[in-house]
């Protein structure tokens, strides 16, 4: 078989990932932690796949490891300034940690880049009614309203409809399907499901009092 007919090859320690991922979505966090830690210590260009920093981000949560998982997530953002979704991954991180403002001004930077992100629309709405920003909210959730139409009259099904495109930046990796950040895209892409998002902040990102 010609060079030309090749696929390309996996990158070193990638089985090690996908079994992270497979334990992150069982829940099974310490199991995630050590095979993303392996996978690194194998392979260290995994250190500069956004995408591989979020997930060992989210690892890193569900170990008490917050601090470290931050700095994962100002990682990711230093790859990928211009993408839109990695602000609003730490504002998700952020606004579980009740960093309100924190994660608000996240939120509002990632609507900046990505204007028809209804996720982070509806999260950033939540956020604004929760400081008394009421006029603001209800202009995120109209927005995010709107979004929810384009998406019925597209026939997309919301509950499976992927992160939007972001604009102005090259279109990213495409986040694993088996991410942990996957379920809560699924869960908040109408205005209804901003309900869901908070039981998923009390019960999987188990809040700290």
């Amino acid at each position: 078989m010609s060079n030309s007919h090749r696929q390309p090859a996996s990158p070193k320690g990638h089985l090690l990932v996908h079994q992270a991922r497979a334990s992150a979505e069982a829940g099974q966090w310490q199991s995630a932690l050590v095979g993303f830690d392996e996978a690194e210590r194998e392979n260290s260009d995994w250190g500069l796949d956004p995408d591989f920093l979020n997930d060992r981000a989210v690892a890193l949560f569900h170990n008490d490891r917050v601090h470290e998982s931050l700095e994962l997530l100002d990682r990711a953002i230093n790859l990928q300034p211009q993408y839109g979704y990695r602000y609003a991954a730490r504002g998700w991180m952020k606004q579980a940690l009740r960093d309100i403002q924190g994660a608000i001004a996240d939120y509002e930077k990632a609507v900046e880049l990505d204007p028809e992100d209804a996720i982070t629309l509806n999260n950033l709405g939540l956020l604004e009614e929760q400081v008394g920003r009421m006029q603001s909210a209800k202009e995120r959730f109209a927005a995010a309203d709107a979004m929810d139409r384009i998406l019925d009259e597209s026939s997309i099904p919301k509950a499976s409809a992927p992160v939007p495109e972001r604009a102005a930046s090259p279109a990213p990796p495409a986040q694993p399907a088996n991410s942990p950040w996957a379920e809560v895209t699924r869960a908040l892409f109408t205005r209804a499901g901003r309900k869901e998002f908070l039981d998923f902040i009390r019960n999987g990102f188990k809040l700290k009092d």
